[in-house]
């Protein structure tokens, strides 16, 4: 995927999830609805830390957030690598919100989870189309 793709990409997933938040609902929202307690999220980039500070505004439990380059900012201080042994596994979603290399980061996530694993492309289209169900 070239720069301009991931821009386009990335702008439209933004597009569509303040969408969702100027008709007052949230990603939180729809994870309580779907009996998701707790997720992991892959990618602490510009999709990540958005959905980092929302769920965490909305006390949304992460049980962890893994990133191979990230060290942590002022939203959320504990970054993990993929190669960490800490991470806890048992998490009901993990969301991946880099927009590349998705099929990879399944198949890396799948061998050490057990729950769903979804993108936040998809993720935010769902909540998109639940939202419009309302």
């Amino acid at each position: 995927m070239d720069i301009e793709e991931k821009y386009r990409r990335n702008m439209e997933c933004l597009d569509r999830w303040m969408g969702v938040r100027e008709k007052g609902s949230s990603i939180a929202d729809y994870l309580k609805c779907g009996q998701i307690r707790k997720v992991g999220i892959y990618g602490y980039g510009m999709l990540g830390k958005h959905l980092v500070y929302e769920l965490q505004k909305k006390n949304f439990p992460i049980e962890w957030v893994m990133d191979k380059k990230s060290l942590g900012d002022e939203r959320y201080s504990h970054i993990i690598r993929p190669n960490n042994d800490i991470f806890k596994k048992d998490v009901d979603l993990a969301i991946i919100t880099t927009l590349a290399d998705i099929e990879e980061i399944e198949v890396f996530l799948s061998d050490f989870i057990s729950g769903q694993i979804i993108s936040v492309e998809e993720l935010i289209n769902n909540v998109y189309r639940w939202r419009s169900q309302e």
